[in-house]
């Protein structure tokens, strides 16, 4: 059994739910059990429109939209910026500075993110502030300009900070701080999202505490 999904504000358009890590938002194994068919079952049948995604291993915020007028606003303020998402992550090394990166990337035959040139790598933009430092580790807030395959996975790693936790993309160092830790999933967690209800003509924010055990480092 699959972990499952919390829903944490619903009204007419849209829902809100917590993701947690192990689950895929949707996958195209008939067997498998993703948020999208908790969520259709949720809504028995009725409309969902997919407007962002989270990898399995990662937990936190997401927004689906509940008819097609309000999955055309929130996918057209995603586009633009207007849909705002943070993450928190906790990675191996001291980062001391804030800073921003910009690389192009893209997805490999071995469904792995690769950083490099030519014509079918796409541009990465993320930004990261250092929150805290503890016991080799540190805690950022990460934000992207772009939403790439296994985007803040690969490009921290590529920076020479990878994630606690994450196998596919982290270091020998940071894989035996994980281990050492009991740190068994990607400790990446979408803790913060904002959008423009066009229903209510409000803003909507929401945020999360991360449920990994790395995050226990820094009392979150």
């Amino acid at each position: 059994m699959k972990p499952d999904i919390k829903i944490i504000y619903e009204d007419e358009g849209c829902i809100v739910i917590y993701k947690p890590a192990g689950l895929s938002v949707q996958t195209a194994r008939a067997s498998e059990e993703d948020v999208c068919s908790k969520l259709k079952n949720h809504l028995k049948g009725g409309y969902l429109g997919v407007i962002h995604r989270l990898d399995q291993p990662v937990e936190g915020l997401l927004v689906f939209a509940k008819n097609k007028k309000t999955a055309a606003a929130l996918s057209e303020q995603l586009q633009s910026g207007k849909l705002k998402k943070s993450y928190k992550a906790v990675v191996s090394g001291e980062v001391r500075e804030s800073g921003t990166d910009v690389c192009y990337m893209r997805k490999n035959a071995s469904s792995e993110c690769e950083i490099g040139e030519g014509e079918d790598f796409k541009r990465a933009e993320l930004s990261y502030e250092p929150l805290a430092s503890k016991d080799g580790t540190t805690l950022l807030n990460v934000k992207i300009g772009t939403g790439r395959f296994h985007q803040i996975r690969a490009q921290l790693s590529h920076l020479g900070f990878p994630i606690l936790g994450d196998l596919k993309y982290g270091s020998d160092e940071s894989k035996e701080k994980s281990a050492q830790a009991g740190v068994k999933t990607v400790a990446l967690c979408a803790d913060h999202l904002e959008y423009f209800d066009v229903s209510s003509g409000k803003i909507r924010k929401f945020d999360t505490r991360s449920q990994n055990k790395a995050f226990e480092i820094y009392d979150l």
